[in-house]
C-alpha cells in the first residue's frame, strides 16, 4: 500500500472514533468487509501487515542466504528481541510433510506477536512473526497458509477469541472441512487449523464459540485476493517469498506472497526506474531493469543489503529480488545501486526516508509528545496545522503500537458540535495503557472518560506554545472498557460522547435477546456499547449505544437529535421519543418518509426504518420529526459539507 492510501486509511480510522454530525461517515467506516484498493504499488493492508514483520538478515556473499538456515539459529534470530509468551504447538503441516512451529511472543515494544518456523520437504526453512492484535469485528481470522504449487493437500490457520469452540473451512463451492481449535497455555489467543485438498478453493471459515453458537463468518479475502487471473505457476525465491503474474486489466501484474499471504503487488512498465524496491520490516523485494544481476541497498544507519536478481521467466523483460533487509525503519534513508553481471555499477539512486505524515501542512505551534507515550518505545506526537482550504486540523502519529507507525492520521475541519477522539495503546510496564486524546475546543472546562462499571476518570489538559487548541488525554489501564466521555462546556449542558463499540459485531452474535423488527427487513438489537441492526438478516453498520448508567435518549439533544445511518437499501435509526414518523428531504426538494415506533429496551427513544430513495444518503439534507399527529417535534440540517468517500 502506498504513503498516499495509508494516509488516507489512517485518516478514515481517525474519522471513525469522531462523534460528528454525519451519519454518512459512520455508515461506510463500519463497514465489515475489506475493500480492495487498485495502485500500481499495493503493500496488502489486512492481514499482511500481519505477515510482513520477517527474521532480520545476515547475507552471505551477497546471495539473500540467510545464515540462520536451521530452525534452531532461525528461532534464536526470531527472539533476538521477544519474549515467549506462552506454550509453543507443532502443527502437522501435509504441504511439507515436516512440524510447522508456531508460538506467541511479546515484541520489543510489549505488544503481542504470533511467531511461525516453516520447515520444507526441499529447500530452506524460513520463519517470521506477525502481529497478534484482536481484529475488530470478527472472531477468527487468517494469518498464514501452506499452500503452494504442486501440494496435494494444504493448510489455513489463523487465530481465535478464548472463547472460540470450533472453525469450520468452506470452500467456494460450499463444500466444508471440520477445523481444529487448540489454546496455548499462558497465550492470549486460541489457534485454529483447517486441512483441506489443494485443488479445492478455500473463500471463508465459519465460526462457532465453545457452545455450538454460531458468530458468523470471515472471508479468506484478507489472506490472499490478487487481481486477475493467474498467467502461469508461482516462481520461488528466497526465504520462501513467491511471485506469481496475474494478467489483469491494467497489464501483467506481479503478485509478491508469503505462507499463503499476499505481501504486494506491482505493476512494471516503461516508465519504471532502473530498480524498484521497497524496504519495508525487515524485508526487500521488488524488480529491475534485466541488465541488473546484482542489487545494493545501504540505509543511513551504516547497514546494507546485497541480492542478486533473477531473470522472470516470463518474458517481461524484468530481474526479479527478494532478500531480509538488515533495517525496519521506514524513516531511514537508504541509497540503492543497480550492478550488472560484470560487476559493473549501471544506476544509483538516494531516496529519502519516508516523511512525517502531512508534513507539508503549516504547523500551527509546538508539536508535542502525548503524555504516557513519552517511554513506550515509540512516542505520539500531536499537532494543530492550519489550512486554508479545509480549515484547522489536529494531527498525531506514532505510539508503540503494531505496525510500521502506529497511529496516524487527522481530524479534518473539527468545529462546533464536533467531539473527535483517538486512542492510543501502550503496552510496557505490563499491563500498559489506554490513552484517548483529542483536540478540546472553546469553552471546555472538563472531560471525563466513563468506564463500563460508570466510574469515571477525569482528563488532564496540555496546551503546547503557541498551539491554537488545547488537547485533552486520559489514560487508562490497557483493556479497560471506556464506554464514552462526558464533556462539560461553559454555558452548555453535559455532552455525552460514547465510545463507539467496535466489539459490536461480536457482542451482537452473543446475544440471547430477541431483535425488534421494523419496516424495510430492518431488525434492531441492543447490546453493550451500541445499537446493532441486520438489513434483511445481514448485519449493517451498528450506531452509538449508550453510556454506563445511561440511556440511547441521552444521546440526542438539540444539536443531534437523531442517529441514523443507511445501507443497500434501507434507512434506520433512532429518535427522541414520541417520534412516529421521519421526513428526509434530498437535494432538489424529493422527500421520503419512514414510520417510527417505540424502543422495546426502555431507552426512551423511537425507532425507525424505511426503503432508501434514489440517490440515498448522500442526497439527503435534512431530516424531520413529527408525533402522531403531524406535528413537527425535531429537526436536523445536515452539515454542508461532502460526505467522505471509502
Amino acid at each position: 500500500m502506498n504513503d498516499l492510501e495509508e494516509r488516507l486509511r489512517a485518516a478514515f480510522d481517525a474519522r471513525a472514533r469522531s462523534y460528528e454530525p454525519d451519519p454518512n461517515a459512520w455508515a461506510r467506516i463500519m463497514e465489515r468487509r475489506p475493500h480492495r484498493r487498485p495502485a500500481r504499488w499495493l503493500l496488502a493492508a489486512l492481514p499482511v501487515a500481519l505477515l510482513a514483520v520477517f527474521v532480520p538478515a545476515l547475507l552471505n556473499g551477497g546471495l539473500g542466504r540467510n545464515t540462520a538456515i536451521d530452525p534452531t539459529g532461525i528461532y534464536q534470530q526470531l527472539m533476538k528481541e521477544r519474549t515467549p509468551l506462552g506454550k509453543e504447538a507443532s502443527v502437522d503441516n501435509p504441504s511439507e510433510g515436516k512440524p510447522l512451529r508456531i508460538w506467541f511472543a511479546r515484541g520489543k515494544l510489549g505488544y503481542p506477536e504470533v511467531c511461525y518456523i516453516v520447515e520444507r520437504a526441499t529447500g530452506e526453512p524460513y520463519g517470521a512473526c506477525a502481529d497478534a492484535v484482536t481484529w475488530e469485528y470478527v472472531d477468527a481470522w487468517f494469518v498464514g497458509s501452506t499452500l503452494r504449487d504442486g501440494a496435494g493437500t494444504a493448510m489455513d490457520w489463523g487465530l481465535a477469541l478464548q472463547d472460540v469452540g470450533a472453525v469450520t473451512g468452506v470452500t467456494k463451492g460450499g463444500q466444508e472441512f471440520q477445523g481444529t481449535v487448540r489454546s496455548l497455555d499462558g497465550a492470549p489467543y486460541r489457534l485454529w487449523t483447517v486441512t483441506y485438498p489443494s485443488q479445492e478453493s478455500m473463500s471463508k471459515i465459519r465460526i462457532s464459540d465453545v457452545d455450538g453458537k454460531d458468530l458468523g463468518s470471515w472471508s479468506r479475502d484478507g489472506l490472499f485476493y490478487p487481481d486477475g487471473q493467474p498467467m502461469s505457476a508461482p516462481m520461488e525465491l528466497s526465504q520462501g517469498i513467491s511471485v506469481q503474474p496475474y494478467r489483469t486489466k491494467e497489464g501483467t501484474r506481479l503478485t509478491w506472497s508469503r505462507h499463503g499471504a499476499e505481501l504486494a503487488s506491482q505493476l512494471p512498465s516503461a516508465t519504471d526506474p532502473v530498480v524498484t524496491v521497497s524496504p519495508r520490516r525487515n524485508m526487500i523485494i521488488g524488480f529491475a531493469r534485466k541488465d541488473v544481476a546484482r542489487i545494493e541497498v545501504s540505509f543511513g544507519g551504516g547497514s546494507t543489503a546485497s541480492v542478486v536478481t533473477r531473470p522472470d521467466p516470463w518474458n517481461l523483460g524484468v530481474t526479479l529480488f527478494a532478500a531480509m533487509s538488515p533495517s525496519d525503519d521506514r524513516a531511514e534513508s537508504r541509497r540503492v545501486t543497480a550492478y550488472d553481471a560484470s560487476g559493473k555499477q549501471v544506476w544509483s539512486q538516494d531516496e529519502p526516508g519516508e516523511a512525517a505524515p502531512f508534513e507539508d501542512d503549516k504547523v500551527a505551534g509546538e508539536v508535542m509528545t502525548l503524555p504516557g507515550t513519552e517511554s513506550a518505545g515509540r512516542p505520539v506526537r500531536i499537532w494543530f496545522t492550519q489550512r486554508t482550504d479545509d480549515g484547522d486540523r489536529f494531527c498525531f502519529t506514532g505510539g508503540p503500537a503494531p505496525g510500521d507507525r502506529g497511529v496516524t492520521g487527522c481530524f479534518i475541519s473539527f468545529a462546533q458540535n464536533s467531539y473527535p477522539f483517538q486512542q492510543a495503546t501502550t503496552y510496557l510496564p505490563d499491563p500498559g495503557a489506554d490513552i484517548y486524546f483529542g483536540p478540546a475546543l472553546a469553552g471546555w472546562e472538563s472531560v471525563e472518560a466513563v468506564l463500563h462499571d460508570g466510574q469515571r476518570v477525569r482528563a488532564s489538559f496540555l496546551r503546547g506554545a503557541g498551539a491554537p487548541y488545547p488537547v485533552w488525554h486520559v489514560s487508562v489501564p490497557r483493556g479497560t472498557e471506556v464506554g464514552g466521555f462526558i464533556v462539560k462546556a461553559k454555558g452548555k449542558p453535559d455532552k455525552q460522547v460514547p465510545n463507539s463499540n467496535k466489539a459490536c459485531t461480536r457482542q451482537a452474535a452473543r446475544s440471547e435477546a430477541t431483535p425488534q423488527p421494523l419496516p424495510a427487513g430492518i431488525t434492531a438489537l441492543l447490546v453493550p456499547g451500541c445499537a446493532a441492526f441486520w438489513e434483511n438478516g445481514e448485519m449493517v453498520p451498528a450506531l452509538p449505544g449508550p453510556l454506563p448508567g445511561a440511556r440511547l435518549s441521552d444521546l440526542l439533544d438539540a444539536e443531534r437529535p437523531v442517529q441514523w445511518a443507511s445501507h443497500k437499501t434501507a434507512w434506520y435509526g433512532y429518535a427522541p421519543a414520541g417520534t412516529a414518523k421521519v421526513e428526509f428531504r434530498m437535494k432538489g426538494g424529493a422527500t421520503a418518509t419512514a414510520e417510527a415506533v417505540p424502543d422495546s429496551w426502555g431507552q426512551n427513544v423511537a425507532l425507525f426504518a424505511a426503503p432508501a430513495p434514489k440517490g440515498g444518503a448522500e442526497e439527503t439534507v435534512a431530516l424531520t420529526g413529527y408525533d402522531a399527529g403531524g406535528k413537527e417535534l425535531w429537526r436536523y440540517e445536515l452539515p454542508n459539507r461532502r460526505a467522505p468517500k471509502f
